[in-house]
């Protein structure tokens, strides 16, 4: 990322520039132009290794440095205690490199039947392929992420796959941390404290989508609206790498693109309000540019596999609510709304409000105050769009640098105060305390979230990579090996299955169905109709073979009375378990109805086409070998 990051600032006239610019940087270009090869079907491991060696030769021949540019500000000695706390920032920061290498351990219910398989299948196929009945592949991002899983599966193993958020997250966190300390202006001693303050506060990662590397991002858009140099000498350029920022992180979960707006919008009204209305406009104009240039190919590709350019802003694509199926997850009420999500982001008005009253009012401090405006009124926007689903998993990698910036605020007024008084001075120290004080609390709490178990996640990681753990026994292996088999080539199969990951797309044409009926293409999964009705759908949609792990969903229809009858639960989990529970009660239905090619006692796999009740009222179909 930093070497392609670097190419493209030495076409500006930059160079021999810091990690952390030419990474931050470097990460439009490299999704943009892993959209371009997924466009032209070129996810190859030979390809991504290429790929990989042309990155890490621009950085040398380029001369990306640790730091950057040498710069007219003092070099200032550091404290014993400044040293200490780095001392401590850099040996947590060792620590949770570590676990983040190598896991045997992913969240059940949304990686092994989804997240999991997606980069499998991409680097299989050789590109994003349509997963037209995946509510995941519509929904969950564009497919930046999944290009970045494959650079690390291209040599390494399975278990590895989560390096493409939390190793390089972290790794691009570190040198950010330092980069924007310096641009701030930050004393050694409070320098120390922000590095150990941002690598003590977690980001919870409840499953395989993207926090952590969109977190560090979020970090350096701020850096580079912060950036001095890029302000005062290539401000179009400032303005085209939030902008293709934006879209990186966009492509990598659809939830965070109003985040990557906001800010952009907000950085652009304080520079129309600093240096007029043309300036502010110009930045909005090419920011646009630089998104749309990198989420570009990705779009494409998802309105020819998914039916929209971009969930769903651009339209519901195949999820169920472009059928009118069932109620759309947004559709909450106002009583929800209010109980969930505003009291979510309240704190955040309140922060932004105390920076806007406390805080200075240079270009560095705006960049600040944009990200603070940021947490309030994107978590505010996709709170809603979510109908009050997970508020806080879907913006904490926006809602924590801002959280942590705040001591930088107070850092940076006390320092322009510091020669004006003992009283001054001790109102900021007290200040910085009570903000460092209330970051580590938070960190704490997020540690001991009962729902993610970050705190579990550093020792199971660890052991995890000492003993090679792997994701699924050789049992388990063996006994999808031996469904596979079963299945005929002639044509293609839809699976419903509790490791997806395990499947061989290039032997048979297999779609998923994570939530079976919540996403389906046109006219849409029959829910209010029969088995007999599905079985018609998907054979007019040349799926003939249904394979169904019926271990792993046992029970799952006895809990979902207790979840529509809960309340509490957002329209987004009632729809979805209405939606679930209406498939698997037509599974059943065809399981009695269609012949077995293969029962294991735990997966089956049925002929659609073989109704042995009533043989002709299916038809028989021809060989379709692909799956429109």
């Amino acid at each position: 990322m930093a070497g392609y990051g670097a190419a493209l600032l030495s076409l500006f006239g930059l160079r021999r520039q810091s990690v952390a610019l030419a990474a931050t940087s470097g990460t439009g270009v490299v999704i943009l132009l892993g959209g371009c090869l997924n466009l032209a079907h070129a996810i190859t491991p030979p390809v991504l290794i290429a790929f990989t060696i042309l990155g890490i030769v621009a950085a040398l021949l380029l001369r990306v440095t640790a730091a950057g540019p040498e710069t007219d500000e003092p070099i200032q000695p550091s404290s014993r205690t400044g040293t200490l706390l780095l001392c401590l920032a850099a040996i947590l920061l060792v620590i949770r490199l570590g676990a983040t290498v190598h896991d045997g351990q992913y969240q059940v219910s949304d990686d092994f039947n989804f997240y999991l398989a997606a980069p499998s299948k991409m680097l299989q196929l050789h590109h994003y392929a349509a997963d037209p009945f995946s509510e995941r592949r519509v929904m969950s991002s564009l497919g930046g992420n999944c290009f970045l899983q494959d650079l690390v599966l291209a040599a390494l193993p399975l278990e590895d796959v989560q390096m493409a958020d939390r190793t390089l997250g972290l790794l691009l966190l570190s040198f950010l941390t330092f980069a924007l300390a310096r641009e701030l202006r930050l004393n050694p001693l409070q320098r120390a404290l922000f590095a150990l303050l941002v690598v003590f506060t977690p980001q919870v990662q409840f499953n395989l989508t993207f926090v952590l590397l969109p977190s560090a991002l979020f970090f350096g858009m701020v850096y580079l609206a912060a950036n001095r140099k890029l302000l005062i000498d290539n401000p179009a350029l400032l303005a085209i790498l939030l902008g293709a920022v934006t879209g990186s992180i966009a492509s990598m979960k659809s939830t965070y693109l109003p985040h990557g707006v906001v800010f952009v919008a907000c950085v652009a009204v304080f520079q129309g309000r600093r240096r007029g209305f043309a300036s502010g406009s110009r930045i909005l104009l090419l920011a646009a540019i630089g998104a749309l240039l990198v989420m570009l190919p990705w779009m494409i590709a998802s309105h020819s596999t998914s039916g929209t350019f971009f969930f769903p802003s651009l339209g519901a694509g195949y999820q169920y609510s472009a059928y009118g199926l069932y109620p759309a997850p947004s559709g909450a009420s106002v009583a929800v709304i209010l109980r969930k999500v505003v009291p979510f982001c309240l704190p955040f008005a309140l922060m932004f409000a105390v920076e806007w009253s406390l805080g200075d009012r240079d270009e560095q401090a705006e960049a600040i105050l944009a990200l603070s405006a940021t947490a309030f009124l994107a978590s505010l926007l996709v709170g809603i769009a979510t109908g009050g689903d997970s508020v806080r998993r879907y913006n904490y990698p926006c809602i924590l640098p801002a959280m942590v910036l705040l001591y930088v605020v107070f850092c940076r007024r006390a320092n322009t105060l510091s020669t004006k008084g003992t009283a001054k001075t001790r109102r900021w120290l007290i200040l910085q305390t009570c903000s460092a004080s209330l970051i580590v609390i938070a960190a704490i709490s997020i540690w001991g979230n009962k729902l993610s178990n970050e705190l579990l996640q550093i020792p199971r990681g660890l052991r995890s990579a000492l003993l090679d753990t792997p994701i699924a026994s050789p049992a388990v292996h063996s006994e999808y090996a031996a469904m596979q088999r079963a299945l005929p080539h002639d044509a293609a199969a839809l699976a419903t299955v509790g490791n997806s990951f395990l499947l061989d797309f290039r032997a048979h044409v297999i779609d998923i169905a994570d939530y079976p009926g919540a996403a389906s293409l046109p006219p849409g999964w029959p829910s209010r109709q029969d088995g007999n009705a599905l079985a018609r759908y998907l054979l007019a949609k040349h799926l003939r073979y249904l394979i169904y792990d019926y271990a792993s969903f046992a029970g799952f229809d006895e809990g979902v009375p207790h979840v529509l009858a809960d309340t509490s639960r957002t329209q987004w989990i009632h729809s979805e378990a209405a939606i679930t529970f209406r498939s698997h009660q037509q599974y059943a239905e065809l399981a009695r109805t269609r012949r077995h090619l293969y029962d294991d006692g735990s997966i089956y796999i049925l002929d659609l086409a073989d109704d042995l009740a009533h043989p002709s009222n299916v038809p028989r179909m021809a060989n379709h070998p692909i799956n429109p």
